[in-house]
C-alpha cells in the first residue's frame, strides 16, 4: 500500500526505540525527537516511544500495541545497542526489524530506519555506563549495520546515517564532543540527531507529494 502525504495533511511520525531514542539521561523532552517536533516547520507530530533498556526483539513484542494504535504516517526505527551489549543473536535481531518493517507495510506505514549510533571511549560528560566489554559490544555493532546497509537498498527503505555524523572522522568511534557517557548523548548529540532526522523527513515528504 503507497502512503500518499497531501500538503496539509498532518503528519504522524512514531519513533520507536530504545534510550538513545527516549532521551537519557534528560528525559523525552530534550531528546532528539523532541527537538525534531519543536523544530520542524511543519504540520509534523513526533511521538517519542523510546523505552530505556529495549532490545530490538523487545521493540517488535510491544510494536502493535504501541505503534500502530497511534496511525503513523511514519514509523523510525532505532535501536541495537542493547543487543550489543546482552549479545544477542544477530539473526533475531535482525528479525525483529524485518518483522516491524514488514507490520508498516501491511498498515500502508512508511518505515524509515535509522543506523546505530557509535560508542565513545572519551565522553566529554565524563560518565561511564559501559564497564566492561565495549570492544565487542563495537565489533557486533559493526556487523549489525553492514547488514542495515544491505537490508534497507534492498527493501527501498530509507536510512539515516548517525554513525558517521555522530563519529570522529576515520576512527569508527563516537566524538567526544557528542556523548554524555560512552552510549548515550549530550545535548549536542541530541541536536545533531534531530538536525539529520528533519532534513531526511523532509525528502522523503516531498518525494511522496
Amino acid at each position: 500500500m503507497k502512503t500518499v502525504i497531501s500538503q496539509n495533511k498532518k503528519i504522524t511520525a512514531a519513533f520507536i526505540g530504545d534510550s538513545i531514542t527516549y532521551g537519557y539521561p534528560y528525559g523525552p523532552e530534550y531528546s532528539w525527537v523532541g527537538l525534531l517536533q519543536k523544530n520542524m516547520h511543519c504540520n509534523l507530530e513526533a511521538i517519542n516511544l523510546g523505552i530505556n533498556g529495549d532490545s530490538l526483539m523487545d521493540m517488535h513484542r510491544r510494536f502493535i500495541r504501541d505503534v500502530l494504535r497511534h496511525k503513523p504516517t511514519f514509523v523510525h526505527i532505532l535501536g541495537g545497542s542493547n543487543d550489543a551489549w546482552l549479545n544477542n543473536d544477530p539473526v533475531h535481531s535482525q528479525k525483529a526489524v524485518d518483522e516491524m518493517v514488514g507490520q508498516c507495510r501491511d498498515a500502508g506505514i512508511k518505515p524509515v530506519i535509522g543506523l546505530t549510533t557509535p560508542l565513545c571511549h572519551n565522553p566529554s560528560g565524563g560518565s561511564s555506563f559501559i564497564p566492561f566489554g565495549a570492544e565487542e559490544m563495537m565489533l557486533w555493532l559493526d556487523q549489525f549495520r553492514e547488514w542495515l546497509k544491505y537490508y534497507t537498498s534492498s527493501k527501498s527503505i530509507p536510512l539515516i546515517d548517525y554513525y558517521t555524523a555522530l563519529c570522529l572522522p576515520g576512527t569508527g568511534r563516537g566524538n567526544p564532543v557528542y556523548f554524555y557517557d560512552e552510549c548515550h548523548l549530550n545535548h549536542r548529540g541530541n541536536k545533531v540527531m534531530a538536525q539529520l532526522t528533519g532534513r531526511k523527513l523532509k525528502e522523503i515528504i516531498n518525494s511522496i507529494n
